[in-house]
C-alpha cells in the first residue's frame, strides 16, 4: 500500500513538472513545444510526459485548467456612471488581461484547428468576455445586430493584436478601441 501511495505521488508530481513546463514554454514563446521540449524542460523523461499525457491534447488540457484559475472576468466599474466611464473600465480590463495573457491566447489560437477543446474554449471565453462586456455596457443589447458584433470586434483580442501590430502603444491601443466602440454606440443612439 505505502509503494502505491508513493508512486501516486510521484505521478501526481511528474504531471506538475510536465505541465508548468508547458507553460514555461508557452511564456517563453513557443507556441507549439513538443513532447521532448516539455520533457527537456520539466527535467524527466519523454517516457514520463507519455505515461503521463498520452496525446499532446491532453497535457494542453491540464495546461489550460491551471491557467484558467488566473483568468479574471470581473470588470470593476461604478454601475451609475456614464456608458463613456464603463467603457474605459472595460477596455482597461481587456487590454491589462490581453497585455497578461497574450502568449496564451496566441498559443490558443495557433492550436485551436489541431485540438477541438481549445476551440471550444476560445468560444466560450468569447462568450464570457462577451456577457461581461454587456453587463456592465447593457446599453449594447440595444445594439442593431451588426453594431453589437463590431462593437464586441472593436474590443476583441484580435484588434488589441492588431493594433499592437502596427506599434501602438497601450494608451494609443485604449484610445483606438474606445474611439472605434464610441463611434458604434453613437450610431445606436
Amino acid at each position: 500500500m505505502a509503494k502505491q501511495d508513493g508512486r501516486n505521488l510521484r505521478s501526481i508530481n511528474s504531471q506538475k513538472l510536465i505541465v508548468n513546463a508547458c507553460i514555461k514554454l508557452f511564456k517563453a514563446g513557443n507556441l507549439e513545444p513538443t513532447a521532448q521540449q516539455v520533457a527537456d524542460e520539466s527535467g524527466v523523461g519523454i517516457r514520463t510526459v507519455f505515461r503521463q499525457f498520452d496525446e499532446m491534447e491532453n497535457l494542453f488540457k491540464s495546461v489550460d485548467a491551471v491557467l484558467s484559475k488566473d483568468y479574471d472576468f470581473n470588470v470593476k466599474y461604478d454601475p451609475s456612471s456614464s456608458f463613456e466611464t464603463r467603457l474605459q473600465s472595460v477596455a482597461n480590463h481587456m487590454n491589462a488581461g490581453y497585455k497578461k495573457h497574450q502568449l496564451i491566447m496566441f498559443m490558443t489560437v495557433s492550436n485551436m484547428w489541431k485540438y477541438e477543446f481549445l476551440r471550444e474554449n476560445f468560444l466560450m471565453y468569447q462568450d464570457r468576455i462577451k456577457d461581461k462586456t454587456e453587463e456592465v455596457l447593457p446599453e449594447v443589447l440595444g445594439f442593431d445586430n451588426e453594431s453589437r458584433h463590431l462593437f464586441h470586434a472593436s474590443l476583441s483580442f484580435a484588434m488589441w493584436t492588431r493594433l499592437r501590430g502596427q506599434k501602438l502603444n497601450k494608451d494609443q491601443i485604449k484610445k483606438a478601441m474606445l474611439r472605434q466602440c464610441l463611434l458604434i454606440a453613437n450610431d445606436n443612439k
